[in-house]
């Protein structure tokens, strides 16, 4: 328990002291981070498009096989 206090302690020490200069430091490497990420999304787009198009096309029935063909009696 002491422990976890003293960490607290020393995070709330860090952040009063060094807290803009972090803030400033991580919001600049995030900023790289999803500019990196929209950019592999972006790149593999035209598969995902694909697959939920395929998937979509196994679920839902083609116009062919939604007409109602009369039975026989």
């Amino acid at each position: 328990m002491l422990r976890f206090l003293a960490g607290a302690v020393a995070g709330a020490l860090a952040m009063w002291m060094w807290g803009d200069e972090l803030r400033d430091y991580l919001t600049e490497q995030t900023r790289h981070a999803r500019a990196r990420t929209a950019d592999q999304i972006q790149a593999v787009q035209p598969q995902i498009t694909s697959a939920l198009q395929s998937g979509q096309d196994a679920i839902r029935p083609s116009d062919e096989k939604r007409r109602v063909r009369p039975t026989a009696h």
